[in-house]
């Protein structure tokens, strides 16, 4: 539970940077540099602890995994400049009801009346934040939206991916991937960083490195239904740093839809792990039997 409340304060941290430094530096270049820096701080820990280490028979998943992801983030950080923090996190809370409708419509995965209904209440959350019909719906809520439905699609591929690949394993061949895709975006708009850009978009790695650790160390650590409902937090630190650092007044509307949106997300993920769990024990019973 520490470690998803602290994973939680990195990643609002992250955005709340990528929001402050996207004056200096195109969106696509900061998250080259998030990729780059990210490399840098796991490359001595291969070098350490060996090739083996990386060995994979997937690559192509692997490749195929951070070609999507990568294309979400930069679209994410485009965003980010966009939309209020608290609006941003509200809409990232969509991914695993996105996830779930991916698996039902194409991967055939099984319909379920309480599935159905958690998913028409995102999908309700979603419209009381982006309220189409009583406000325009910007350019920034539409890309997160699309960035979000992606990394959804990523979901699905790292869950493929654990069942024979480490966390350490596809962190490594994430930032290795998104090092050259983000490169070649950020070469039409480059802008050459000062050293005190440099030095913050270095902290913005070490940071986000840090986060995507505690978030797995979470889940290897402790049962779903113990730390998914703290995953809420983030909207806290998302709503304190937008208030603090950039003036913005977070509407009471966004932050239900938000909190609409969570909710659902979070009964999915839990419903599906305690789900899981079951078909699994039957087989422990007949193995130790």
């Amino acid at each position: 539970m520490a470690c998803v409340l602290a994973a939680t304060f990195c990643f609002a941290t992250m955005n709340a940077m990528i929001r402050g430094l996207a004056h200096a530096l195109p969106p696509v270049e900061i998250a080259f540099f998030r990729s780059v820096f990210g490399l840098a701080l796991q490359v001595p820990l291969v070098v350490w602890l060996g090739l083996p280490a990386i060995r994979t028979q997937r690559i192509g998943l692997h490749a195929a995994r951070g070609v999507l992801h990568a294309v979400s983030m930069m679209i994410f950080f485009v965003a980010l400049s966009m939309v209020p923090l608290a609006e941003a996190t509200s809409l990232e809370f969509a991914a695993p009801i996105m996830s779930t409708t991916i698996a039902i419509l194409f991967l055939g995965e099984a319909v379920r009346a309480r599935r159905l209904i958690a998913l028409g209440i995102g999908i309700v959350g979603v419209l009381i934040v982006v309220r189409p019909g009583f406000e325009t719906v910007s350019t920034g809520q539409m890309l997160i939206l699309l960035s979000v439905a992606l990394w959804a699609g990523c979901q699905l591929m790292i869950r493929e991916l654990a069942r024979t690949e480490s966390s350490f394993v596809q962190g490594f061949f994430m930032v290795a991937f998104f090092t050259p895709i983000t490169a070649l975006a950020s070469i039409p708009v480059w802008v050459w960083p000062s050293v005190s850009t440099l030095a913050a978009l270095l902290a913005l790695a070490v940071i986000a490195t840090a986060g995507t650790w505690l978030y797995g160390e979470a889940f290897r650590r402790a049962e779903m239904t113990a730390i998914m409902p703290l995953e809420a937090t983030k909207l806290i630190w998302s709503v304190s740093y937008g208030w603090i650092f950039f003036s913005e007044q977070p509407e009471v509307i966004k932050l239900i839809g938000g909190l609409v949106i969570f909710s659902a997300a979070a009964y999915i993920t839990i419903r599906e792990a305690q789900l899981a769990r079951r078909r699994f024990q039957p087989e422990l019973d007949i193995g130790g039997s």
